[in-house]
């Protein structure tokens, strides 16, 4: 069977993206290895054996978190044709740590057997991915038009996530409410959104398994993925079904960012500033983008946990969450697009 020229153009445009920002992300990893904490400044050197499992752990979790967000915010972008769309402003990160943080909850208080505690016992990535999937599902239940009345409206469903995400972490602080005293100290430091130190290896690659199958429907998606950026209309009449692109994109980008929050609790904005970078860098043809912006965002995010990391020994009050440092740049970042949108008024 012989394939499409539009196919052959995809798979040499994917293959050019991936020989082109995989050396950075690999150069950007060895760099974030050699850097390393000490009380007067930062040191720069190969870790010392004792140190370099945890070290790899560490800027390897950063990596594979900002390569899930990112991807995970082109897609939304995309299909909402939305620039301020992200994974954290519609809500479904806070969905997923409900999922996690209740898990944790339940995991130290339920004294009882059966099948709830053989659940409990199987981790906490499904609890995450059901929590993403369920929010991504609830908000696109309630933004959703009434018959008749036109297509989803965008402005509608960002604001439909953003008090989704709002109702999420009234039941975030609820469930901390809700924790004993000796659970308090971890579940804040979880929300604050830092890169986990203590998820084991299985825990690990499971998570990255799944952000894998998450990621591989969307980079097959590209030249669907511009299609959908047009009208419903213009898109289906070039033959691509929005329905069937929407519902397979937005779950993928779902399951991605579940898995993510197991491994970094919820970090803001990765999936909001990354695809900007990189649709300004390589276009807004999504067959680049959906390659570019994960790397893009798995080297923000390496670099943005090695600054936390790297400066924790200046200060006497420890490590800074690295999802305040995401926040503090997403923030402006986000008021700055919004007010591009709105053409320079506020």
């Amino acid at each position: 069977m012989t394939k499409s020229p539009g196919h052959q153009i995809t798979r040499s445009l994917n293959l050019q993206m991936w020989s082109v920002w995989v050396l950075p992300a690999v150069a950007v990893f060895f760099l974030c290895m050699m850097v390393a904490s000490e009380v007067k400044g930062v040191g720069f050197y190969w870790p010392a054996e004792n140190v370099r499992q945890f070290r790899v752990d560490r800027v390897l979790g950063a990596a594979v978190v900002g390569f899930a967000l990112a991807a995970a915010g082109v897609t939304l972008q995309a299909l909402l044709r939305n620039p301020l769309a992200d994974p954290y402003i519609l809500g479904i990160s806070s969905g997923s740590s409900v999922g996690v943080m209740a898990w944790l909850l339940l995991s130290v208080t339920w004294k009882g057997d059966g099948w709830i505690r053989w659940l409990l016992k199987q981790g906490q990535i499904g609890p995450a991915v059901a929590g993403a999937v369920i929010t991504c599902l609830l908000v696109f239940a309630l933004a959703r038009p009434r018959k008749g009345s036109g297509g989803m409206d965008r402005l509608t469903l960002l604001l439909v996530g953003v008090v989704v995400s709002a109702i999420n972490g009234a039941v975030l602080m609820v469930l901390n409410w809700l924790a004993p005293a000796g659970v308090k100290a971890d579940l804040i430091s979880y929300m604050m959104g830092s890169i986990e130190k203590n998820v084991t290896p299985l825990t690990f690659w499971l998570a990255v398994t799944v952000i894998v199958l998450g990621y591989l429907p969307i980079l097959l998606s590209g030249r669907a993925l511009n299609i959908g950026s047009l009208s419903d209309v213009e898109a289906t009449s070039m033959g691509v079904n929005v329905a069937k692109l929407r519902t397979l994109c937005f779950i993928s980008a779902s399951v991605m960012t579940g898995a993510a929050i197991i491994l970094s609790g919820p970090i803001g904005f990765v999936g909001l500033i990354c695809p900007h970078i990189t649709r300004g860098l390589v276009g807004a043809d999504h067959r680049k983008l959906t390659v570019a912006a994960p790397f893009c965002g798995a080297i923000f995010l390496m670099l943005a946990d090695t600054l936390v990391r790297g400066t924790s020994g200046c200060f006497s009050l420890g490590e800074l969450p690295v999802g305040v440092v995401t926040a503090l740049c997403g923030g402006p970042f986000f008021l700055i697009l919004l007010h591009n949108r709105r053409g320079g008024g506020l």
